[in-house]
């Protein structure tokens, strides 16, 4: 996987061919490419071209990887290409991208993401990684449930996370439901995802989740996931080890390995799951660099 860019590219318009892949983690679906510092001015304007559901390839995210002396590291982009520092099924996405490619010893490698290290592992179809992160939870706070006022908790994860508990997640389309909560004032002038979660008992569950930067549902979420069990672990309302079922019918493992009290301290989580290749292909799009 590899781009061919001009050099040179700044303030014009520039012909962008790059080789991608496909790939689904748990039905959250990415573009990953191989990238170089070539592609740094134009990341955030492929991104909207390439996640276009209409007029792009049609996903929830645009991966670049970046083969370095020292290690590999990762960029993520919403649809609406925003950068953002992490993405648990986009991790595990690159990770097995990472392998596919040869860049990466299965048995175990590191991705460098703008949150920090994670140590992954790949086998098979099933990617699992493990996260050395530093998490706030703030809470709780009222917001508005569905049949009413809900106790809710803000996960600062890499990403901020609204985790609203339910007994009960409906059934039907929740954008409209969740499009209000993802801009509460509370959160902060750049908003949070939304997790719809409930427990089935201390160890299962379900969750939905409403991304910003896509606005709208996705099939599935694996910070989100990651932050939802850290607000029920931390609330004692979870085991250590959860397994909870994404939208998508496909279930992620979340286990935290190392939790303190809700104070910002390290806490060590590991997240598992399927993560499969769909498909290559070749985009071209020509771009307006900055």
């Amino acid at each position: 996987m590899t781009w061919r860019l001009p050099i040179g590219t700044g303030g014009v318009h520039v012909r962008a061919v790059f080789e991608f892949s496909k790939y689904s983690g748990a039905g959250n679906d990415f573009v990953i490419a191989r990238a170089d510092d070539r592609s740094d001015p134009i990341g955030a304007e492929l991104a909207r071209r390439v996640c276009s559901r209409r007029t792009g390839v049609g996903v929830d995210g645009l991966i670049l990887v970046y083969l370095r002396p020292d290690g590999i590291r990762v960029r993520f982009f919403n649809p609406d290409g925003s950068e953002f520092s992490t993405c648990g099924n986009g991790s595990r996405c690159a990770a097995r991208f990472a392998s596919d490619e040869g860049l990466g010893d299965p048995a175990g490698f590191v991705l460098e993401t703008p949150a920090g290290e994670i140590d992954a592992r790949v086998d098979g179809d099933r990617v699992a990684l493990d996260y050395h992160i530093d998490v706030s939870l703030q809470g709780p706070m009222e917001v508005a449930g569905p049949t009413g006022p809900v106790e809710s908790w803000l996960v600062q994860i890499g990403v901020p996370h609204l985790v609203v508990p339910l007994g009960r997640i409906p059934d039907g389309p929740i954008d409209d439901f969740c499009k209000p909560l993802r801009r509460l004032k509370a959160l902060g002038p750049a908003g949070a995802n939304v997790n719809l979660v409930s427990l089935s008992d201390t160890s299962s569950g379900a969750v939905r989740t409403f991304e910003r930067g896509v606005e709208a549902e996705t099939l599935a979420c694996g910070s989100g996931s990651m932050a939802s069990v850290f607000a029920l672990r931390a609330t004692g309302k979870a085991e250590p080890q959860v397994s909870l079922r994404v939208s998508s019918g496909e279930t992620l493992d979340i286990e935290i390995l190392d939790l303190a009290p809700p104070d910002g301290t390290v806490r060590d989580v590991r997240l598992s799951g399927p993560a499969v290749k769909l498909f290559e292909g070749t985009f071209h799009e020509t771009i307006l660099a900055p």
